[in-house]
């Protein structure tokens, strides 16, 4: 019977090397960021938040003395919390222990792939959060609810996978 993976000892030795550097580079990023202010980087999308939803029509303010912060929407009876899930902190910490631990690519070409991936999620961040408010206020709450919960595992993937095989194409394409 032949295997499913046909690997030789050099391919498996790449793949754990990967997956130690990964474990370590995740542990080491997620401790650092969890030294961040989370009030402060809630409200680093709160803020942005709020001003897109201004175009929209929507007025309201932000409840920064809150954990989550709280984005208040006049006409809206309940606030919408921006907790730690909504700052793309994990995904953050997931694409960018995986581009440190992609051995044989530069460390120019990962420091642009690190760099790239912070602003990727926070404009796919930003959009799927009024994405979702939007959804609330048009749709209702179930809708709302839902959406929020599908745009937030569809953005899960499509960002880190999806990110992550975009740069390692554009990392190892030969000139």
């Amino acid at each position: 019977m032949k295997p499913i993976f046909d690997l030789d000892d050099s391919e498996i030795l790449k793949a754990g090397k990967f997956l130690a550097a990964f474990i370590i580079s995740f542990s080491v990023i997620g401790f650092l960021l969890s030294l961040l202010p989370l009030e402060s980087v809630e409200a680093f999308f709160a803020l942005p938040t709020l001003a897109i939803l201004k175009i929209f029509g929507l007025d309201g303010t932000l409840n920064t003395s809150a954990e989550p912060i709280l984005i208040i929407l006049n006409g809206l009876d309940m606030p919408i919390s921006i907790s730690y899930l909504c700052t793309g902190l994990m995904e953050v910490a997931i694409i960018s222990a995986a581009v440190i631990s992609s051995f044989g690519i530069s460390l120019q070409k990962r420091a642009i792939g690190i760099v790239s991936a912070i602003a990727t999620i926070i404009v796919f961040n930003l959009l799927r959060i009024v994405t979702s408010i939007l959804f609330i206020i048009w749709f209702g709450l179930g809708v709302g609810g839902f959406s929020h919960d599908l745009l937030f595992r569809i953005f899960l993937f499509v960002v880190i996978a999806g990110f992550y095989y975009a740069w390692f194409g554009w990392a190892t394409k030969r000139k």
